[in-house]
């Protein structure tokens, strides 16, 4: 699972002012999923920013600031982006959820609402959307601390401790472990409000050697490059 945290990139952030980000759902564009909605659009949204642990990170300004992530995920890419565009949406990821991260960048939390239209099971929701949060929110633990700001997931363990009930709120999680040179260890977890843990992981990222604007740039041309047996090759 290929991520980056280059400025160009879909892990880029900004913090959000302490003023927006109590008075503005549109100031918690952040983490897993994006748009512009208002509380009076979406009551979930209200909802979310009445919640406590939302809160009380908010008033915890000495430790912990409020992050965009995804802001910059153009307009014609996000249709095809997993997280801000083919998962977001009403019954799915259909706020936008609050995230935090410590100012010395080595812990992540985010407060997200898994809707009924995510289910494996009927009514639970689906364990590869688990791993799809667990992949992201450590990401973006990682991601910064690496040398580049660049990195991949070269593994992820999951334990799964609970069936997550769709259609609620839940409490994404992850703390840096460890930096070993190129790599990242990170540790998260996914609990519901009460504090019950869904899931919990463990994480290795990867600063790679090519840089992955290098790569996708390689990909392009090959994919632009006309294919043997083909009008345009044999031109």
């Amino acid at each position: 699972m290929p991520t980056t945290y280059a400025p160009d990139s879909a892990y880029d952030h900004t913090p959000v002012k302490a003023h927006e980000a109590t008075t503005a759902a549109t100031a918690s564009t952040t983490g897993f999923a994006s748009g512009t909605e208002s509380q009076e659009e979406n009551p979930l949204q209200k909802e979310l920013e009445e919640l406590e642990i939302v809160r009380a990170h908010v008033i915890d300004s000495e430790n912990w600031r409020r992050i965009t992530a995804y802001s910059n995920v153009s307009d014609e890419y996000r249709s095809h982006h997993l997280i801000a565009g083919t998962l977001r949406g009403a019954n799915k990821l259909g706020v936008s959820p609050a995230m935090f991260r410590t100012l010395d960048q080595k812990q992540v939390i985010s407060i997200l609402h898994v809707g009924r239209d995510l289910c494996g099971h009927p009514s639970i929701t689906h364990g590869g959307l688990l791993a799809t949060i667990l992949d992201e929110i450590t990401a973006m633990n990682a991601i910064p601390n690496l040398p580049g700001k660049t990195g991949v997931t070269a593994n992820l363990n999951i334990n799964y401790r609970h069936p997550c009930i769709a259609d609620q709120f839940i409490i994404a999680h992850s703390e840096l472990s460890s930096l070993e040179g190129r790599k990242a260890f990170v540790k998260a977890s996914l609990k519901t409000l009460d504090g019950t843990v869904l899931t919990d992981a463990t994480a290795l990222f990867i600063a790679p050697k090519t840089s992955l604007s290098q790569i996708t740039e390689q990909l392009n041309q090959a994919r632009a490059s006309p294919k043997p047996n083909t009008p345009d090759a044999q031109a």
